[in-house]
């Protein structure tokens, strides 16, 4: 049975790869997860070139299929490096009009998902993406992933619930 930390990574992650911000190689055998949320809200970049180049970099973290130590989205991968990719994992939580219902579990009869919600629109004045950020976070804490994210606001949530929260130059460090 594989042991490692498994790592939930928030879309700017990925942003954040493409950018450049990130070096890719530091993401060597890691276990990555991101949920249909992420991809939504990557497959929802204006920029259609850029949208595209952020679709490569999912697939080659996230994504289900093997990736391969070959150039993702013109990202030279250093010293033939691949990540470790375990795919999409549904959230544990389902929202109206956010959640693809094969992609999502029903959710628990308990507040964990509101509560962190209204934590979350009272730190960052109720962004329209909060319930987006919420899912995310909450299958992360649920499942005792640690959840990378750049968001201070999220990161705050998460951690004051208990959960396991880093950011993408924490991750390169372990």
């Amino acid at each position: 049975m594989d042991t490692r930390t498994r790592y939930m990574l928030d879309t700017n992650v990925f942003n954040d790869v493409l950018d450049g911000t990130i070096d890719i190689a530091g993401l060597k055998g890691k276990r990555l997860i991101a949920t249909h949320i992420q991809r939504d809200e990557i497959n929802n970049t204006k920029d259609e070139v850029r949208r595209a180049a952020l679709v490569s970099v999912f697939e080659f973290l996230a994504g289900e299929q093997t990736p391969t130590s070959s150039a993702v989205a013109g990202i030279s991968v250093a010293g033939g490096a691949c990540a470790s990719s375990n795919g999409v994992v549904p959230t544990e939580s389902a929202v109206w009009d956010v959640s693809r219902w094969d992609g999502a579990k029903w959710g628990a009869a308990d507040d964990i998902f509101e509560g962190m919600r209204r934590e979350l629109d009272a730190l960052n004045k109720a962004k329209r993406n909060n319930a987006h950020d919420i899912l995310i976070a909450e299958t992360s804490l649920r499942n005792g992933w640690v959840l990378i994210t750049a968001d201070r606001d999220l990161f705050a949530v998460v951690t004051k619930c208990g959960g396991a929260c880093g950011n993408a130059f924490t991750l390169q460090a372990v």
